[in-house]
């Protein structure tokens, strides 16, 4: 049976993403298409709703994966490396790699320079984040060297995750002396689909953390180290900023899901 509504929650109503998803998916699907807020008191939930949790974390009851608190894992940084880490001692076969980390400040001042302190639990595109040397913060992880760094996108249609779109991260045209440690938009990086060599375990690991995370949908943020030839992914986004062909990925993909 069809759903008879699609409901998007977005972590906040002003989300250009979400507002995107819900203008394409609503030109493609037979049913209404509605965003919501968790606030809102207006809402009657329906056990017929097909309900999207954009990134939204807050506690509530109709959300797909809040009993597990998916999004909450997630968006803590330490929350998900140890849903990761509890996750390797039972599931031997989907095993995530991930950097090493601590919480106790001694250990990571053995790390000498090879620390990144994490003052910021929830930060995003490198807040937070203090390198080299150790500070008080919350988490410290140990320092990966990276050759390259991807993007991979993935949604869950029926009970099988799949990848639905992969970008790497490449220095923009017009940069000097880019930071190669921290690469965001603010230090000359951006994600593109251009001339991508993907590592040969770069979908497992994705897939591996999307199985970990128990989420529906989301972008699996790795970095590639040549020197191992492995993958190791750093965190799952659950509202990832969507456009273009990345966004028609995800229209698809829940379309293909909601009308399955």
């Amino acid at each position: 049976m069809l759903p008879k509504r699609v409901v998007i929650v977005p972590y906040k109503l002003a989300s250009a993403s979400s507002k995107a998803l819900q203008q394409q998916i609503n030109a493609k699907v037979p049913m209404p298409v509605i965003r919501v807020s968790t606030a809102s008191t207006k809402y009657q939930p329906r056990w017929t709703d097909y309900v999207i949790n954009w990134g939204c974390s807050k506690e509530w009851p109709w959300i797909n994966n809040t009993g597990k608190n998916g999004n909450q894992r997630c968006v803590n940084k330490l929350s998900f490396f140890e849903v990761i880490d509890a996750h390797n001692k039972v599931f031997t076969d989907k095993h995530v790699n991930i950097p090493e980390w601590t919480t106790d400040k001694a250990v990571a001042l053995t790390w000498g320079e090879d620390v990144v302190c994490r003052k910021l639990l929830t930060g995003h595109s490198g807040q937070g984040i203090v390198l080299g040397t150790v500070v008080p913060a919350p988490l410290y992880v140990k320092y990966k060297k990276k050759r390259h760094e991807y993007r991979v996108h993935f949604v869950k249609v029926g009970q099988k995750l799949e990848v639905i779109d992969v970008t790497q991260k490449k220095k923009r045209k017009g940069f000097e002396n880019v930071d190669t440690k921290i690469r965001n938009h603010k230090n000359g990086w951006v994600y593109a689909r251009e001339d991508i060599v993907e590592p040969a375990d770069l979908r497992t690991q994705a897939l591996n953390a999307a199985f970990a995370s128990d989420l529906d949908f989301g972008a699996v943020d790795l970095i590639w180290n040549e020197k191992e030839n492995k993958c190791y992914v750093l965190e799952v986004n659950t509202a990832p900023g969507i456009t273009g062909q990345t966004l028609n990925a995800y229209v698809g993909a829940f379309v293909k899901d909601i009308t399955k």
